[in-house]
């Protein structure tokens, strides 16, 4: 998503390519009802390891983000909320 929006965030993955980050959202959105119609993003970034695409939820606003985080932690998904 070329132009998604900033915001509070759960990250719930983190993937080597872009093209594995827009297949986790599809595994992930499969999963768990809580992230169904919800909008995402995917952030390139840097780690010890290289690139790193990592995929963020978008609730909406910080309280949708932690009650978000709660419901999937829950689920035993890993995940963390990001500002």
């Amino acid at each position: 998503q070329a132009s998604a929006p900033s915001g509070p965030a759960v990250q719930v993955g983190a993937y080597s390519s872009r093209a594995q980050a827009e297949a986790g959202w599809s595994k992930l959105t499969s999963s768990h009802a809580v992230l169904s119609g919800l909008r995402y993003r995917i952030v390139e970034g840097r780690a010890d390891i290289g690139t790193v695409y990592r995929l963020h939820a978008l609730p909406g606003d910080m309280a949708a983000a932690r009650e978000l985080w709660a419901k999937l932690k829950a689920a035993r998904q890993d995940c963390n909320v990001k500002d």
